[in-house]
Parts: structure tokens; C-alpha cells; sequence
């Protein structure tokens, strides 16, 4: 699923878009609270950081997993309005505790996706005695 034509892209996406989704109702539904959202965001953060190490050359699963899946799990619309229906405090609470959090996963995921890619490559490369 290396190179994709644009229907097959297109497929890619909507398809792990619609399991994206499904998994966060899914989870909206057993924990409806705002800070699963928030949980959602950062997880969601955390696995795209993960997979843009990993697919950086695999541009089909990428789309189906990162574009996808996470655009489809994240929520960017349920957060805004969670910032802007709750108390003052609560909102900035609520920002800061998605945003800073999200940033740090996205980055922590990139850097653990390179690094295993590291060790599997420095396993491949090891001469067998």
C-alpha cells in the first residue's frame, strides 16, 4: 500500500476515518466526559507521532492510519467546544491540559517510532558470528 491512486487514497482515508470516529464514539459513549476527549487528543497525539516516525516511507498506510484513523479519533471541533461551553477556569484548565499534553505525546510518539526503527535497523545490519 505503498503508492495509491487518488480513489484508492480516498478509500484509505474514509475508511480509517469512519474507524477513527467509531472508535472515539465508541469511547464517548462508555466514558462521556470531557476529559475523555481530552484522553482522546493526547492518545490520538501520541499515535500519529508514532506513525509519522514509522510511515514516513509508506505514504498508503499513512493515510489510512494517521490522515485517517487519527484525523478521524482526534476531535479538534469536540475540544473547541468543550473550551467555550465550560467555566472560565475549567475551559483554560482544559486548553492547557490538552494542548501542552498533546504537543509532548506527538513529539514523545515521533521520538519512539524513530528509535524503534533504529533498533530494527541496527538489528538487521548486526553480522551473524
Amino acid at each position: 500500500m505503498s503508492e495509491l491512486t487518488l480513489p484508492a487514497a480516498i478509500g484509505a482515508v474514509a475508511a480509517g476515518g469512519a474507524l477513527g470516529a467509531l472508535t472515539r464514539y465508541g469511547l464517548g459513549e462508555l466514558f462521556p466526559h470531557i476529559w475523555t476527549t481530552l484522553v482522546i487528543n493526547v492518545v490520538g497525539s501520541l499515535i500519529l507521532g508514532i506513525l509519522a516516525a514509522l510511515l514516513v516511507h509508506n505514504k498508503g498506510w499513512y493515510i489510512f492510519l494517521g490522515t485517517g484513523f487519527c484525523g478521524g479519533f482526534t476531535t479538534f471541533s469536540s475540544f473547541a467546544v468543550h473550551a467555550v461551553t465550560e467555566s472560565p477556569i475549567r475551559s483554560i484548565l482544559y486548553v492547557l491540559g490538552t494542548l501542552i499534553p498533546a504537543i509532548l505525546a506527538a513529539a514523545l510518539g515521533k521520538e519512539l517510532g524513530e528509535r524503534w526503527i533504529r533498533i530494527k535497523d541496527e538489528d538487521t545490519n548486526e553480522v551473524p558470528a
